[in-house]
């Protein structure tokens, strides 16, 4: 970990920052902002690391990154999405579900079941969209509500800092996206909640059992993109082959899969 340039969309540093007193008064901000609950409530929640029960004694551990307790009935994940790989979105899903499970409680004859939003911060672009803000819920095609107790949003890290969105908001995805000390001094000299911030992440970049697991995490990151590309890449191969077995046009192919003219004259040549 090089102490000048850091990566804020690293998994151990977004859960070391952002369930820090350092980090409250900007997070809770945001998330008001977003769920229109009161900033106070938000600023004085439970900000908790994110260990979830395991229902069988074989199951591999659930941990989320942040687990914000507003009360018994009403909590938040957050969760930073850092790289891309096949099925982030339905782990990140069922620590939503594993939550809501561990929180049904029964009042006289009646069970009643928490809310929870899960806040994704992705560091890419998955649903290929313009947006910076997607909201996800249980609904039919005319927009009915199925439940409340559930709901997903995305917040599209690349496309906030691009476009004019709530400028706190936009501010954080601002913040999250410079990979040097230096610049975010200068970005954000006389601003205290986010210079507070700052001197957190210093402080972090000189422990070394914090540089280890920063370490760790990057390394996991690289292996999770390049297994994630590999797969991309193999798919692609694959329907190259059938389309051009059915000797469709090869621009058309190239389109599609988004593999060069000489990559698929290659196939037909194997």
């Amino acid at each position: 970990m090089n102490r000048k340039e850091i990566n804020l969309l690293n998994d151990a540093m977004f859960k070391a920052l952002f369930r820090s007193e350092e980090a409250r008064d900007i997070i809770a901000n945001v998330i008001s902002i977003l769920l229109g609950i009161d900033k106070e409530k938000l600023i004085y929640a439970e900000y908790n690391s994110g260990e979830l029960v395991k229902n069988k004694l074989f199951e591999k551990g659930k941990v989320c990154d942040i687990i914000i307790k507003i009360d018994n009935d009403n909590k938040i994940i957050l969760e930073m999405n850092g790289s891309l790989n096949n099925n982030i979105f339905d782990k990140n899903a069922t620590y939503s579900f594993t939550i809501i499970n561990e929180g049904i409680r029964k009042e006289g004859n009646k069970y009643i079941y928490p809310n929870v939003v899960l806040i994704n911060f992705d560091a890419f672009n998955k649903f290929k969209t313009d947006k910076g803000i997607l909201d996800f819920r249980i609904r039919d095609e005319e927009g009915h509500i199925e439940t409340p107790i559930y709901r997903s949003i995305h917040l599209i890290l690349e496309n906030l800092v691009n476009k004019e969105y709530n400028k706190d908001i936009k501010k954080l995805a601002e913040f999250l996206s410079i990979k040097d000390i230096d610049t975010l001094r200068k970005t954000y000299e006389g601003d205290k909640n986010y210079m507070a911030c700052i001197r957190r992440v210093e402080e972090l970049s000189t422990d070394p059992d914090f540089v280890g697991y920063y370490d760790l995490e990057e390394a996991h990151k690289q292996d999770l993109s390049d297994s994630y590309e590999t797969g991309k890449s193999d798919k692609s191969i694959e329907i190259a082959k059938v389309m051009l077995s059915k000797n469709m046009d090869i621009k058309d192919i190239s389109e599609i899969t988004g593999l060069s003219i000489e990559e698929l004259n290659s196939l037909k040549n194997d």
